[in-house]
């Protein structure tokens, strides 16, 4: 008697809690769109200073140079090298290895992070290469790569923004939300 009153009772407290419970929802805010404060990190060739002005042109992200606290953190990495050694005359000399595959013709890449959790939420691979005719970048959903060669400082950096907004607005019509504000010309 006693064995069947406590599996009742234990189906009274354990059946409630089960039923209350709601299945996730599977729209995970993205921070690109509803980000607010963007750090942006030192980048090669003062790359960073006109990245600066096009954002504040842009109006969506408002950025800053102090990263704590923010939204958003958009950096610059360059590929990584590996070093290998020779011996010349008795002397060990570092020899030159290519770089990965992958990121032969990569310049550096320009990442934006969720500054919380670090992951990359957009990034786009500055390539040392023209771009071909009528094709002006490669688009892969959160990674883009832009062609560098013969594009001044303002120009690359007004690419990597066109880019990033192109696909913060894409994000936003998906979602049912305003892209931002359009810039002043």
């Amino acid at each position: 008697m006693k064995t069947i009153v406590y599996s009742v009772i234990t189906l009274f407290l354990l059946v409630p809690p089960a039923l209350g419970q709601q299945q996730p929802t599977r729209n995970v805010p993205n921070p690109l769109i509803d980000g607010k404060l963007m750090y942006v990190g030192r980048m090669p060739e003062n790359l960073d200073s006109w990245i600066v002005v096009d954002l504040r042109s842009w109006g969506k992200y408002k950025p800053t140079r102090d990263p704590e606290g923010v939204d958003l953190v958009m950096e610059a990495e360059e590929p990584e090298r590996s070093v290998e050694y020779e011996m010349r005359q008795g002397v060990p000399q570092p020899r030159r290895v290519e770089r990965r595959r992958e990121d032969r013709g990569v310049m550096f890449r320009i990442v934006v992070a969720d500054w919380v959790t670090r992951r990359p939420v957009w990034q786009a691979d500055i390539l040392d290469k023209k771009p071909k005719k009528g094709h002006r970048e490669i688009t892969k959903g959160t990674h883009s790569e832009i062609y560098a060669r013969g594009l001044s400082n303002q120009e690359l950096a007004e690419e990597i923004l066109r880019t990033l907004r192109s696909y913060v607005d894409y994000l936003s019509s998906e979602n049912g939300a305003t892209p931002g504000p359009a810039p002043q010309s």
